[in-house]
C-alpha cells in the first residue's frame, strides 16, 4: 500500500526529472506502474525504487517510465487545420523572410516516431521543390530513444496514414514488406536527436550560433500534445526554453489549448482562423507601445514558392491521448469499451482493439463509433470491402458522421470510382454547412468551419461531375442491402 507522503514525493520527483504531471484520475495507474517498474528493477518496495531513482544519473529508467506512461501515438499531418496554416501562411512567410540568407530552421519537439517532422519536410518539399542553394534544418527530438530509432528508419504501417490522401502517400512513400517506406530524399531532410525537454542543459543555451547544439535560431517550433503531460512548473520552464531557442519573429505552435493561462515572456499570440500561434516578440527600437505584426507575404516576393498542389492535407482522426480506465460495472460500458478500443488501436494492439469493438457492439448494437474503428482496422488489413460495409453501417446509424463519408470517399477514390467519391465528399460538405462554424467535429481535431473550408477547396479542384444531393447519398446507404 502506498502512503500519501510517499506518493507525493514520487510525483514531485517525476515532475522534477521529466515534468510529468499525474492527474488525480491517473494516480491508480501511476502507482501500478511504479510497482511494475520496481519489480522489474528487482526492488521489493517503492522506497527502494525511489532511492534508486534519486541516485540514478542514467536517463534510461526515466525514459522507460515516460515511454510506458505517455502516449507516443501520432500520425502524418495530424490536425489538418494547423498544417494548412503552416503550408499556406506561416512557412511561405518564413521562406520569404529568409530569401536572402537562404536558411530555414524547423524543430519538431516531442516528435515521437517522426511523423510530424516528416510532415514538415513534405510541406517544405511542396513549397520549395528547387532548394539546392538553401540550408534547411528540420530537427526532430523526443525523450524516447526507441521512437527516435524508428523515426530514423522512416518506415510506417498504414495506421500512420489515416485520412491522408492516397495521392500524397504514393507521392512520398513506396510499399516494401508490408510497410510504407519514405523516399530517401525526404528522409535525409530530417535530423533526429534524443532530448529531454525538462532536464537537458542544451536547451538552456538560447539562440547562440556557437553552441554545439542545433537548438538555436529556430524559425518554427512544433511542440504539440506535449505540455498536456507536464506539471505547471514544467510547462512554464519548457515554454521559456523554447521561446529562447526561437529567432526573433519565429513561431511556436502547440496544440490548441496547451498554453492557455500560461503566458510566456517574449512571446505574443497571433490569431488565425486555424488557431492561435505564439510568435517571438519583434518590437522595433522606436516602437515601445505598439504591437508589431508581421506583414502578409507579398505576391511578388523574391523567392520561388511552389503554388499549392492539388494534393490536399486532409483532416486527421482524433486521438485519445490518455488510456481510459474501464470499470467492471458501469452504466456506459459500451462507451468505455469503445474508448478503450481506440486507445489500444493507437498503441498498435489491433486484435485487442477489434475484440473490444465487438464487445461494445454486443452491449450497444446501435453505437456507431465501434463500427468506425472497425472500418479503420479493416483498412489496415487492406480489406476495402469490409471497411466499406462498416462505414455504411456508421452512416446508417449516424447519418451526420462526416468522417464516415470522407473515409468512404477515400476508399472509392482508390477504387477509381471518382463520381461516387465526389458525391460522398459533397455530402460531407452539405453536413458541415448545417453546423455552427465553431462546432467540434468528433473524429477530427478541427471545427466544422475549418472542415468546410477544406472541403470547399477540394470541391473546386474536383472534376465537374453531376452528383446527388445529401439526401440521395444518405438514402443510398440506408437501403436494405446496406443496413445492419
Amino acid at each position: 500500500m502506498t502512503n500519501t507522503s510517499q506518493l507525493d514525493e514520487l510525483k514531485q520527483l517525476f515532475a522534477q526529472k521529466i515534468g510529468l504531471h499525474i492527474p488525480h484520475n491517473a494516480q491508480g495507474r501511476f502507482v501500478g506502474m511504479l510497482h511494475e517498474r520496481a519489480a522489474l528493477r528487482g526492488y521489493v518496495s517503492l522506497e527502494e525504487y525511489r532511492t534508486f531513482l534519486v541516485g540514478n544519473e542514467d536517463a534510461g529508467e526515466w525514459e522507460e517510465f515516460a515511454r510506458a506512461f505517455v502516449s507516443s501515438e501520432t500520425f502524418f499531418f495530424r490536425d489538418h487545420g494547423q498544417f494548412d496554416l503552416l503550408r499556406f501562411r506561416l512557412l511561405p512567410e518564413l521562406i520569404t523572410k529568409h530569401r536572402h540568407d537562404k536558411t530555414l530552421r524547423l524543430w519538431s519537439a516531442g516528435c515521437a516516431s517522426g511523423e510530424e517532422a516528416y510532415s514538415l519536410a513534405m510541406l517544405v518539399d511542396m513549397l520549395m521543390p528547387q532548394r539546392s542553394d538553401w540550408n534547411v534544418l528540420i530537427l526532430g527530438t523526443d525523450i524516447d530513444s526507441r521512437a527516435i530509432a524508428k523515426a530514423e528508419h522512416g518506415r510506417y504501417r498504414q495506421w500512420s496514414f489515416r485520412m491522408v490522401p492516397a495521392a500524397l502517400q504514393q507521392r512520398y512513400f513506396h510499399m516494401e514488406a508490408n510497410e510504407w517506406v519514405l523516399d530517401e530524399r525526404i528522409r535525409c531532410m530530417v535530423t533526429f536527436r534524443v532530448a529531454n525537454l525538462v532536464e537537458d542543459a542544451c536547451l538552456d543555451v538560447g539562440p547562440k550560433p556557437d553552441s554545439a547544439s542545433e537548438l538555436h535560431d529556430m524559425d518554427m517550433i512544433l511542440c504539440r500534445n506535449v505540455f498536456i503531460y507536464f506539471d505547471p512548473a514544467a510547462v512554464s520552464a519548457v515554454a521559456k526554453k523554447l521561446a529562447a531557442t526561437l529567432v526573433e519573429g519565429g513561431y511556436l505552435m502547440t496544440a490548441h489549448t496547451e498554453l492557455i493561462g500560461s503566458p510566456v515572456q517574449g512571446l505574443e499570440s497571433r490569431l488565425f482562423a486555424e488557431g492561435v500561434v505564439q510568435q517571438r516578440h519583434t518590437a522595433l527600437p522606436f516602437e515601445h507601445h505598439h504591437k508589431v505584426t508581421t506583414p502578409p507575404v507579398a505576391a511578388n516576393a523574391a523567392v520561388r514558392i511552389a503554388r499549392p498542389s492539388t494534393i490536399q492535407v486532409l483532416p486527421s482522426a482524433k486521438v485519445r491521448d490518455k488510456e481510459p480506465q474501464v470499470p467492471l460495472q458501469a452504466p456506459n460500458i459500451a462507451i468505455e469499451l469503445s474508448a478503450s478500443a481506440r486507445t489500444h488501436a493507437d498503441q498498435g494492439k489491433y486484435e485487442l482493439a477489434e475484440q473490444l469493438c465487438r464487445k461494445a457492439l454486443a452491449a450497444d448494437p446501435l453505437m456507431a463509433a465501434p463500427y468506425f474503428l472497425l472500418a479503420q482496422l479493416a483498412q489496415i488489413k487492406e480489406d476495402a470491402e469490409q471497411a466499406k460495409e462498416y462505414l455504411n453501417k456508421v452512416i446508417y446509424l449516424d447519418h451526420r458522421c462526416v468522417a464516415a463519408y470522407l473515409e468512404l470517399a477515400a476508399l472509392y477514390e482508390r477504387a477509381e470510382d471518382m463520381p461516387r467519391a465526389q458525391a460522398l465528399r459533397r455530402a460531407a460538405l452539405g453536413i458541415v454547412h448545417t453546423m455552427p462554424n465553431d462546432e467540434k467535429i468528433e473524429q477530427y481535431e478541427s471545427t466544422a468551419g475549418e472542415l468546410a473550408q477544406w472541403l470547399a477547396q477540394w470541391d473546386q479542384l474536383a472534376n465537374n461531375h453531376a452528383s446527388p444531393d445529401i439526401n440521395h447519398v444518405v438514402n443510398h446507404v440506408r437501403s436494405p442491402q446496406h443496413g445492419r
